[in-house]
């Protein structure tokens, strides 16, 4: 696999490193997005439906949607593509939907928002512009079904399409003064320390689990051999597990020896590995499913 591996050479021993100060390595990323779905509900439809078709209208549930836009699918489309590089590029931080991102992806991650953000913003006045349109087709589209009390107008519509990125940092635990006291700023200091490790152990708990599906999916798709039928795989197989592998890199911020560990593993069992590769070689299949099995194996459990 080109481009995984910048060397392949490895010491048996774990590399001695310095962890990093989360404050000084990451920041809080908030992702804020929002495209109306323009699909309501209908309980006088429903109810007409419960009773053409003989049903409790308890057990029924009719939903319609207000308009047929290709320009508003295309918008709700890549407002999900916009999450899901988030979600990629990014670690859980905290419950409330907050996430880490490590300082090396900063740039690019700023850059690709960037550009989401002059697109995003494009696709949406492509929308607003086909509205109209769309609504007034809805009457003819909509038949019986239609009302027009549930269609905002376009100055409604508009501030109900958003999308936004807030960048925040992490308070350093030795620079966390408040005015309260030495024992109370000791207290203070001390709980905010356990939540910051509370929260670093559940970054490392997300990566593990993270990890997980695309080896086993990785073993589970390389498992046969030349007298089988092939089971098919796409040549992202590799790429999928390339991609936590360097995320395991930049977020081991606590310098977690598992995941370090882990991390030379997997590189040592990726070196030279390619799609193209596992599907010509039976000897390749075999020895990459044995060392990521073990792999596997070496995952902590996480209620699996």
């Amino acid at each position: 696999m080109e481009g995984l591996i910048e060397d392949s050479t490895f010491n048996a021993e774990m590399p001695e490193v310095v962890a990093p100060s989360v404050s000084s390595a990451a920041k809080i990323v908030s992702l804020s997005r929002s495209v109306p779905d323009l699909v309501k509900n209908d309980p006088e439809a429903a109810r007409a439906l419960a009773r053409l078709k003989r049903a409790n209208p308890k057990a029924v549930r009719a939903r319609k949607c207000l308009i047929i836009s290709e320009p508003h699918a295309r918008l709700r489309e890549f407002s999900r593509d916009i999450y899901q590089y988030h979600i990629k590029t990014t670690v859980p931080w905290g419950d409330l939907g907050a996430r880490l991102l490590p300082n090396a992806n900063l740039i690019d991650y700023q850059n690709q928002m960037e550009t989401y953000d002059n697109e995003f913003g494009a696709m949406k006045q492509k929308f607003l512009d086909d509205y109209p349109r769309a609504a007034a087709a809805a009457q003819m589209e909509l038949g019986e079904l239609y009302d027009e009390s549930l269609f905002p107008t376009v100055a409604e519509l508009a501030p109900k399409i958003k999308f936004r990125v807030d960048y925040d940092y992490i308070a350093d635990p030795d620079n966390f003064y408040v005015q309260i006291g030495d024992q109370a700023e000791a207290v203070v200091k001390q709980q905010y320390t356990e939540v910051l490790e509370s929260r670093m152990g559940a970054v490392s708990d997300y990566i593990f689990k993270k990890l997980r599906e695309p080896l086993t999916n990785l073993v589970a798709r390389i498992d046969y051999d030349d007298t089988d039928k092939p089971s098919g795989f796409r040549d992202t197989i590799v790429d999928n597990v390339a991609e936590i592998v360097e995320l395991m890199g930049k977020c081991n911020f606590n310098n977690d020896p598992k995941i370090e560990r882990l991390k030379i593993s997997l590189r040592n069992a990726l070196t030279g590995v390619t799609p193209d590769g596992l599907r010509a070689s039976v000897t390749l299949r075999d020895q990459t499913k044995q060392n990521v099995q073990q792999i596997i194996n070496e995952l902590p459990t996480l209620g699996f």
